[in-house]
């Protein structure tokens, strides 16, 4: 399984939420598995999304596609990806 963790800075939360929920569809035909929110307590306006995918190559072509990178513009999000291989799960 491949992992993902996306740090946004957003200037508004509600509508960045409405993105996201919009794609849901999208993200899981593309090979998301699962999404996983967190919110900064600290700031409303930065949130973490830790996705699990089934492949690099498809979270790669869904993260880095042209159509998303337009979708967070529009809605004045900043983001990095760091991409993830599972080493080892422990208690």
């Amino acid at each position: 399984m491949v992992y993902v963790i996306a740090q946004l800075k957003l200037e508004n939360y509600d509508k960045w939420k409405s993105i996201f929920d919009e794609r849901a569809s999208i993200r899981k035909e593309a090979g998301s598995k699962e999404a996983r929110l967190f919110r900064n307590s600290n700031d409303d306006n930065e949130a973490m999304i830790l996705f699990e995918w089934d492949t690099m190559e498809n979270a790669k072509e869904y993260l880095e596609s042209e159509a998303l990178r337009k979708a967070l513009k529009e809605v004045g999000v900043t983001y990095t990806i760091t991409y993830l291989d599972e080493v080892e799960k422990t208690f």
